[in-house]
């Protein structure tokens, strides 16, 4: 049914004139006239009785007239939902979130719940550099909270705050009762290294980290293995050395056996988490979310991407 029909149909029930009701609907007569005889049609009813000065309902208009503004009501709150379901969803910042970055996130998305509620966050996991990078180019994503390598070609904040290296070690070992450790002291355990692709920046630091320690990595080749994940965890607890990584979640309900996962003491050991965004893109949305980004994590410096070091790591993978 023509919701038109019905509109004009309560206009005239209301009015009892074609010209104040067509006044009232903001057209001419004749489509007005129009609208009630295709309703009536459509109806079998005849719904007004025609005189020299307007109209009467019939018995079956009375009838009908207010479930015609039921249904009126009905559509205007069809199309009120529609419009707030769409406004929703224009206001969803898209986020890819890094392994383990998901306290950051929410951290901001906390900010902006209480600051802009209207603004809420949908949320990817982007397991490495080159899925969130793809997934920005691609408009997938809005932002990306992210570790580097970060492209050139993105428009990447400076940091919003510096990860420790985590150290993944044997529950036996004498070391799991210390708060943090060292590379020295881990210095005499084989070093489990994963492919440089997986995260090149982080391997280049962990290799520079045992270089200023003046300790030589007993390096054991892990495919499979990364920064983070069960089958590294499974490889120390199986007491084939250490690895060291970022994002360590330890969710279970209670202490895992067979690992223990300490924060590295040694200076700069420890890695950017920066937001990362298509150049150029300057919408609301966007920006509402970085000014979230630094009122959770307040800027202290300015700090450049040195898009040099990003094409280096990169630049021997290919």
């Amino acid at each position: 049914m023509d919701l038109r029909r019905v509109k004009a149909f309560i206009a005239v029930a209301e009015t009892l004139s074609v010209t104040r009701a067509a006044e009232k609907l903001h057209i001419s007569q004749p489509p007005l006239s129009r609208h009630i005889h295709q309703l009536e049609q459509e109806l079998g009813l005849t719904l007004f009785l025609r005189h020299r000065h307007g109209v009467t309902l019939t018995e079956a208009g009375k009838r009908l007239l207010e479930k015609a503004r039921a249904l009126e009501s009905a559509a205007s709150d069809f199309c009120s939902l529609a419009q707030q379901v769409s406004s929703h969803e224009a206001c969803a910042v898209r986020v890819g979130i890094g392994w383990g970055l998901w306290d950051v996130v929410n951290q901001i998305r906390m900010e902006m719940a209480r600051t802009s509620p209207l603004v809420t966050i949908a949320a990817t996991d982007t397991y490495c550099w080159y899925d969130s990078d793809e997934q920005l180019r691609n408009g997938a994503l809005d932002v990306a909270v992210a570790r580097p390598p970060f492209d050139p070609a993105f428009d990447v904040s400076p940091p919003i705050y510096h990860e420790t290296i985590q150290a993944i070690i044997s529950d036996a070992s004498p070391l799991a009762a210390h708060e943090t450790v060292s590379i020295r002291e881990l210095a005499s355990e084989p070093l489990l290294l994963w492919d440089r692709h997986v995260s090149p920046v982080l391997y280049d630091q962990i290799l520079e980290l045992y270089a200023r320690a003046g300790a030589e990595p007993k390096m054991i080749p892990t495919p499979g293995a990364g920064p983070f994940n069960h089958a590294g965890m499974m490889l120390v607890a199986s007491g084939r050395g250490v690895y060291l990584g970022y994002g360590v979640p330890l969710t279970g309900p209670q202490q895992p056996s067979g690992v223990a996962v300490r924060p590295l003491s040694d200076p700069e050991a420890t890695v950017e988490i920066r937001v990362v965004r298509r150049k150029g893109d300057d919408s609301p949305m966007v920006q509402r979310f970085l000014e979230c980004v630094w009122r959770v994590f307040p800027r202290v410096e300015c700090v450049p991407v040195e898009a040099a070091s990003r094409q280096a790591a990169v630049g021997s993978l290919r």
